[in-house]
């Protein structure tokens, strides 16, 4: 086993996805926690011009798996191959669909042990630590392959866990993986659809105004939208609201939705159950409004306003952008 820290980076349109910028900060501190490096596994259109670009993120080296537009899945084969050449401590995926794809058929094909979703990891002892929640959040666990499991460890990592860092000078080295066969090479995108920009940039906002089950209605989260436009951010919401058909899914935060990280978290007419807190608990600051003065979301706000949101959320909508001059 050795001690570099392998990622898998996806590239879209040319340029790596969000989740291989976090992903090389990320193995960049583990790296440097085990003495190793932070080695990419670049896939995807711009993969092969951009992999030696992820140098100024925190990668030391990039191998490129391929750049062709097709399912992550079908790169399995090459990554497998990349692996067990390199005995890294550690794979660090994405929980993208993509990055969940890949991963698994790491995991199948090589044998080796699968961790998370996680939202914390590090080095002990040589070893590699996961920190997750189960049973839905309420619980948290640490966990570490146990004595002679096979190496390296595959752990999913959910997004914000780490923090892309700013770039700076650097470059990959950059190699070619060997081409290898693989199960799932047959495997091609019938029909793809995109999403909605909001949903797209929810991840990365900073400012985000997420409804729930208090909004009532579709129409509801019409003001929802204004106030978050004021704002400058992004429209989420709630599981309860999704499910409702008030919100495509791709909004909801929480376990079984994103995970998201903003400067200001506003949460209306949400309850608060551990559920979604586990999506949002890392904002910087969270600010409540709720009718229900018992609602769990008041032990954790910094600013928690005990009210009617449709009296609120108009008026504060009108305030901000007066103060802003429009």
């Amino acid at each position: 086993m050795g001690s570099d820290v392998f990622f898998l980076a996806e590239f879209s349109d040319g340029a790596p996805a969000r989740s291989a910028l976090e992903l090389a900060a990320g193995a960049a501190r583990i790296a440097g926690e085990s003495g190793g490096a932070a080695v990419a596994l670049a896939y995807g259109p711009g993969a092969a011009k951009g992999a030696a670009g992820l140098g100024a993120h925190g990668a030391k080296r990039a191998i490129v798996l391929g750049d062709d537009p097709a399912p992550a899945i079908t790169y399995s084969g090459s990554a497998a191959a990349a692996v067990k050449a390199g005995e890294p401590l550690v794979v660090l995926a994405p929980a993208t669909p993509n990055g969940r794809d890949l991963a698994a058929a790491l995991v199948g094909l090589l044998g080796l042990p699968a961790f998370g979703p996680a939202r914390a990891i590090s080095v002990a002892g040589g070893r590699i630590r996961s920190e997750q929640g189960t049973l839905q959040g309420t619980v948290i666990t640490l966990s570490e392959p146990a004595d002679g499991a096979p190496s390296p460890a595959v752990v999913l990592v959910l997004a914000n866990t780490f923090a892309p860092t700013e770039p700076g000078g650097g470059q990959a080295e950059v190699s070619q993986a060997e081409a290898a066969q693989t199960p799932f090479g047959a495997a091609m995108i019938v029909e793809s659809h995109a999403e909605q920009a909001a949903a797209v940039n929810l991840e990365e906002a900073t400012m985000i105004v997420a409804g729930g089950r208090g909004v009532g209605s579709e129409d509801g989260f019409a003001i929802l939208r204004d106030l978050a436009a004021a704002l400058g951010g992004a429209v989420g919401a709630s599981r309860a609201a999704a499910d409702a058909g008030w919100v495509p899914y791709q909004l909801q935060i929480g376990q079984t939705g994103k995970v998201v990280k903003p400067a200001l978290y506003l949460g209306v007419g949400i309850s608060g159950a551990i559920q979604h807190r586990v999506g949002m608990q890392s904002a910087e600051n969270v600010v409540a409004i709720n009718k229900d003065p018992d609602a769990p979301i008041g032990e954790f706000a910094d600013l928690f306003v005990v009210a009617d949101l449709f009296a609120i959320v108009p008026k504060l909508t009108e305030e901000i952008r007066r103060r802003k001059g429009n």
